[in-house]
């Protein structure tokens, strides 16, 4: 047991809890892993049992709303009931669930990854903090299917047939430099897809720093924090927003 993993509790309420994720910290572990292995999950059922009690969209997966990449740290809603998480994913359908992250970039790259399509959208550096909305299908790709790849609506046909038949999109905007010298962006979403802002910085030319995955330059850490959650109360149906320091 890893004694250096602690458990952050931004908000909590009866219907759900909020926590912050640590990076290198799987959200839920996989149908076949062992129990004694640390998730996320794991960690706030110690003090919340109640939230392996919810059947969510896998029994194993507990009450875990929606989930982050293993290197990306941030915000998780959690539900305690069973009816909160009910409410919680029919709030998620109908894209009523904003999640907001801020992503670092050290330099721009022109998309040389195999798979990529033309990007048909503005550079999200050159927009002075404008707002970009970068929109796309995506479709798995690469040995054991372990990235992804945007597709557009002029994609081959061979490859529209291979796309999630989705539509999905990242807000991105330039916020300036940290003191370190990167390039800080804000992104925003409601219905999300594994690695989208991932790729579609990607895409965009601003790989995100520490994802050598997609052509990021190498840093001890994925520069990808989940830093607010935006959404209906599963209860009173009152919009709340809640936000953590970047």
């Amino acid at each position: 047991m890893n004694d250096a993993l602690t458990l952050t509790v931004v908000y909590e309420d009866p219907a759900f809890l909020v926590v912050d994720k640590q990076a290198d910290l799987p959200t839920v572990p996989l149908k076949d892993d062992p129990p004694e292995k640390q998730t996320l999950l794991s960690l706030v059922s110690r003090n919340y049992p109640e939230v392996l009690s919810v059947c969510g969209k896998n029994i194993w997966e507990g009450g875990v709303l929606h989930r982050l990449d293993t290197a990306t740290s941030g915000l998780v809603v959690v539900a305690r009931t069973k009816d909160a998480y009910a409410s919680l994913q029919s709030i998620q359908k109908a894209d009523l669930f904003w999640k907001e992250y801020t992503a670092l970039s050290s330099s721009f790259k022109e998309p040389e990854l195999p798979g990529f399509p033309a990007y048909p959208y503005e550079n999200p550096y050159v927009c002075g903090g404008k707002e970009v909305t970068i929109g796309s299908l995506f479709r798995r790709y690469g040995e054991n299917r372990r990235e992804v790849r945007p597709v557009s609506t002029d994609s081959p046909r061979s490859v529209l047939d291979k796309s999630t038949g989705t539509w999905y999109t990242t807000k991105v905007c330039y916020s300036g430099k940290t003191q370190e010298g990167a390039n800080q962006f804000t992104c925003r979403l409601s219905s999300g897809f594994r690695h989208q802002v991932r790729s579609h910085l990607a895409w965009s030319g601003w790989p995100l720093d520490g994802d050598v995955v997609y052509a990021g330059i190498e840093a001890p850490n994925l520069a990808l924090r989940s830093v607010a959650v935006r959404f209906l109360h599963p209860t009173t149906q009152q919009q709340i927003e809640i936000r953590i320091d970047q």
